[in-house]
């Protein structure tokens, strides 16, 4: 204990601006060639592939053409790997739901924070094209989304939004974006992607390696994109206040336990999960994300979110962080409220 208290008061104040300053700059060259900003077209066909093909013009004429669906990925991700897992007949009625106009936006969730990704957004989008759009966002890409919806960035702009369906979103942050407990944070996505199918694993665990020799005390100070989850960050504060938007708002949100994969896994996952489980100090979560922290009352004057427009799985469905979109109730519910 008088160790970790020496480091606090004699250690980190040298060290962090050093390892906060070189995190940030390896995460910034590695998500440049590994994760880099752009627009993709997000089909029946495609949704589940990477890409490498900009947007051309009669793309963008065809998505403003009308109401439009964006996806936006969370931490570590890509919009193809966050949203892989949706069945085949529940993308199928979304995109012919929307004509056709349908795609994602991939960005940086290490190196930047979400009013950044969103200025790169708006400086990105071709002159005369107006966007009107419904958003589907999981974990962090839901404060992306959020600066969009209610345009703090910048205060006017061509791109408005309509519904947005928050999916593990930490609207409230996470505990385990906080200095203290960043190594927990990896460990957490790590544990996570044992759950997973093949096709995401290695992404992820690709984007976890980085985050891994980047990591330190100092690091997540450095790091805006996993900065702007702390629940007393300056970014929640900036987000979470009153305003005058009105937007519709739905969520989507898991409080996990184990399910019975066979004994090893089950004595594996629940040990992880009861460690989880202090770290949040007994409240409900996915593993990553405080269940209520998707829909409760943060500041903002649009939550918390109405019962009606939530889904709650229930801890017995053993749905983590990263398998919402392969449980049946999530594609229910993006039918309905998005393509009904």
């Amino acid at each position: 204990m008088a160790g970790r208290k020496l480091l606090k008061v004699l250690v980190y104040p040298v060290t962090d601006p050093i390892v906060g300053f070189v995190g940030d700059k390896i995460a910034a060259r590695w998500e440049a060639g590994h994760r880099p900003y752009g627009f993709r077209s997000f089909g029946p066909a495609d949704f589940r592939q990477p890409s490498t093909a900009a947007l051309g013009t009669d793309d963008w004429k065809r998505l403003s053409s009308g109401r439009a669906l964006l996806f936006i990925h969370g931490t570590f991700s890509t919009a193809h790997g966050a949203f892989g897992q949706i069945d085949d007949p529940t993308f199928a009625a979304l995109h012919q739901h929307y004509g056709g106009r349908v795609f994602a936006f991939n960005h940086f969730t290490l190196s930047e924070d979400p009013k950044q990704n969103v200025e790169w957004l708006m400086a990105n989008l071709p002159a005369g094209v107006p966007l009107n759009c419904d958003v589907i966002c999981h974990s962090r890409g839901g404060l992306v989304a959020r600066v969009l919806a209610e345009q703090r960035v910048p205060a006017a702009s061509p791109f408005t939004v309509g519904r947005v369906v928050f999916v593990g979103v930490p609207n409230q942050g996470t505990l385990l974006a906080h200095p203290d407990h960043m190594v927990k944070m990896i460990d957490r996505f790590t544990t996570a992607v044992n759950i997973l199918p093949t096709g995401f694993v290695t992404e992820l665990l690709e984007a976890l390696i980085t985050a891994v020799k980047t990591i330190g005390h100092g690091a997540l100070k450095g790091l805006d994109g996993l900065r702007s989850m702390q629940p007393d960050g300056d970014f929640l504060k900036w987000l979470n206040v009153p305003s005058q938007q009105k937007l519709d708002y739905f969520g989507i949100s898991s409080n996990y336990e184990p399910k019975d994969e066979g004994l090893r896994a089950m004595v594996r996952n629940a040990a992880i999960n009861k460690a989880l489980d202090t770290i949040f100090e007994d409240a409900g979560n996915d593993l990553v994300v405080p269940e209520a922290g998707v829909h409760a009352a943060n500041g903002g004057t649009l939550f918390p979110i109405e019962p009606a427009r939530l889904l709650t799985i229930a801890p017995e469905a053993g749905v983590s962080h990263v398998t919402f979109f392969s449980h049946p109730a999530t594609s229910q519910k993006l039918t309905a409220w998005l393509a009904s």
